[in-house]
């Protein structure tokens, strides 16, 4: 019967082998232990930070069945720089040798399944991919934009659209919240942007459905064709201050003057 080691050395797994030495996870009988893991966890309990170390040392510490490149190994490092670890190699740092790596931060206890999840990110397959782009026709639900068009005043640049979120997956996370179909929508690459992230999240259907009760019955109507169509009609007035707005600060001024003689503003 297993030992659960784990309850007085946190190195090992419930059945008392160390972290590093598992192919298979835990409480599963097929499902693959990650290299990243247990390299990870090699790093967490026998290197201390500032302490160097080789592929040698990671291949002889990992078992038989670490795949013998040090390419394969440094695809594994890079993975774990993306979970909170510092890393650094001769590339970075003159001071060590080749072959060579040096601990500065401990990051993410990937072995742990609580905190790989705060590491893990959804991918949409192919099969979603096609859903919302279909559902949302193909076009960028933040500013209109189709696939292949031009953005506004700016010929040759071609729009690419990508799947975003309306509600970043990590807030998700630290709400202990599923990401779901209804989060994912079409966006162009320039509205995806990451800095997006730090954006509130959308309103709900009851704090839109309240603002409605201000609109007139014309006003409805036309609402209701925009969201019938998914996109709302961009006259020749929208698409000349997309143009205009894009202008430096002082030819912004400029423009502005011109405007105001146009209509009689100014004389």
């Amino acid at each position: 019967m297993p030992v659960d080691a784990s309850e007085h050395d946190e190195s090992r797994a419930p059945d008392g082998t160390p972290w590093w030495e598992l192919s298979i996870r835990p409480g599963t009988k097929k499902q693959r232990f990650g290299q990243e893991c247990r390299l990870a966890a090699w790093l967490w309990f026998k290197k201390n930070v500032g302490d160097t170390f080789t592929m040698r040392e990671l291949r002889a510490a990992l078992g038989p069945d670490i795949a013998e490149t040090s390419e394969h190994l440094n695809r594994r490092l890079r993975e774990l720089r993306k979970c909170d670890w510092v890393i650094p190699s001769q590339r970075n740092d003159a001071t060590l040798a080749q072959d060579e790596y040096r601990l500065e931060t401990k990051g993410g206890r990937l072995w742990i399944d609580s905190e790989r999840a705060k590491y893990e990110k959804f991918t949409p397959s192919a099969r979603v991919r096609r859903f919302v782009m279909d559902r949302d026709g193909s076009r960028c639900k933040i500013c209109g934009a189709g696939v292949d068009e031009e953005y506004p005043g700016e010929p040759g640049t071609k729009v690419r659209l990508t799947i975003g979120h309306l509600v970043p997956q990590e807030r998700l996370r630290s709400r202990g919240v599923r990401d779901d179909m209804d989060n994912w929508r079409v966006e162009c690459s320039r509205c995806n942007e990451t800095v997006r992230d730090e954006a509130p999240d959308p309103e709900q259907y009851d704090e839109v459905l309240a603002g409605l009760k201000r609109l007139t019955s014309n006003e409805a109507r036309e609402l209701l064709a925009w969201m019938r169509k998914g996109e709302r009609p961009r006259s020749k007035v929208d698409q000349a201050y997309d143009r205009a707005r894009k202008l430096p600060h002082s030819d912004r001024e400029a423009l502005v003057d011109h405007l105001a003689k146009r209509v009689g503003e100014i004389s």
